[in-house]
C-alpha cells in the first residue's frame, strides 16, 4: 500500500501544504479502487518510515481524511478505508440544484447527537418542561460544499431516532422515519432564511463560516411540533430547491 502513495507522489505534483499532498494522494488511490473498502491502512509511524513526511503532517492528512469520511479508525485496530458513502434518500432540505435542473447527490456523515440547551425559542416550541435532544449530521453538496444541520426533538421521539442503526440515521429522511417508525405524519412546515448568527455558529462543528440559515419547524396534524431543523449553507453558487407539497408524507 505503501508502495502505491510513493508512486502517485513521485507521478503527481500537487501544489499547496504537505498534508494536502498527502491526503490527496490517498484519495486518489481510494477514487481509483487501488485502496478498497475495509482494507487497513499503514499506521503514521509506518509512513513516516517511508515517506519524506514528518509523523505531525501524516496525523494532520489522516484527520482530514477521517474529517471528510473517507476513512474510519477503530481504537486498538488501526485507520481503514471507509465504507462506500450512501447518499442521502429523498433530501428535504439539501436539495441544491445542479446545472442541469438536477438535484446534486447529498452524502451525509452523522457527527453526534447530544441534550439541547435551554432556552426560549426551544421552550416556546417544544414546552418548558420537555428535554429536547440534538442530533447533528454533515452534509456534502456533490461534494461542492457542506451544509451542517442540527435537528431538535423531545426526547421521547429523539430516543426512537438515535436507537435507529447508525446508518440509517445518517443518511434517512427524519420525516419519512417519523412517519414510518412512530406513525408520526407531517402535515406543515415552515420555513425561515437569515443572514448566520455568529454566536451561534460559533459552538457548532462547522468547518467553514456559514453565510445562511435556514429554520424549518415541522408540525403534526394537531398542531404539535414534531421537530425543528437549523441549516446552515456556506456560500455557493447552487440554487436551493423549495416544494411545500406534504401529500407524499402523510400516506407514503
Amino acid at each position: 500500500m505503501i508502495e502505491t502513495i510513493q508512486a502517485r507522489l513521485a507521478a503527481v505534483r500537487v501544489p499547496g501544504p504537505k498534508y494536502q499532498v498527502l491526503s490527496s494522494a490517498i484519495v486518489g488511490a481510494i477514487s481509483a479502487g487501488e485502496w478498497k473498502p475495509g482494507m487497513r491502512l499503514p499506521t503514521e509511524v509506518e509512513l513516516e518510515r517511508k515517506l519524506p513526511y514528518s509523523l505531525g503532517t501524516i496525523q494532520k492528512a489522516y484527520g482530514e481524511l477521517v474529517k471528510n469520511g473517507l476513512v474510519v479508525r477503530s481504537r486498538g485496530r488501526g485507520s481503514f478505508v471507509a465504507p462506500i458513502r450512501r447518499r442521502m434518500s429523498d433530501p428535504w432540505y439539501c436539495r441544491f440544484l445542479g446545472d442541469d435542473g438536477s438535484v446534486l447527490p447529498v452524502y451525509p456523515r452523522l457527527v453526534g447527537h447530544g441534550v439541547a440547551e435551554k432556552n426560549a425559542r426551544l421552550a416556546q416550541l417544544f414546552g418548558k418542561a420537555t428535554k429536547v435532544i440534538t442530533i447533528d449530521r454533515v452534509n456534502s453538496i456533490n461534494d461542492e460544499f457542506e451544509v451542517f444541520s442540527r435537528f431538535y426533538s423531545s426526547q421521547a421521539i429523539a430516543r426512537s431516532l438515535v436507537r435507529l442503526p447508525r446508518e440509517k440515521v445518517q443518511t434517512a429522511n427524519f420525516k419519512l422515519i417519523l412517519l414510518r417508525e412512530l406513525g408520526l405524519p407531517i402535515t406543515r412546515v415552515v420555513h425561515t432564511i437569515a443572514q448566520a448568527d455568529a454566536r451561534a455558529w460559533r459552538k457548532l462543528s462547522i468547518r467553514s463560516r456559514p453565510h445562511l440559515v435556514l429554520e424549518a419547524t415541522a408540525y403534526t396534524a394537531n398542531g404539535t411540533v414534531a421537530y425543528f431543523q437549523e441549516i446552515y449553507i456556506p456560500p455557493n453558487r447552487r440554487k436551493l430547491l423549495f416544494d411545500s407539497e406534504l401529500k407524499g408524507l402523510e400516506q407514503s
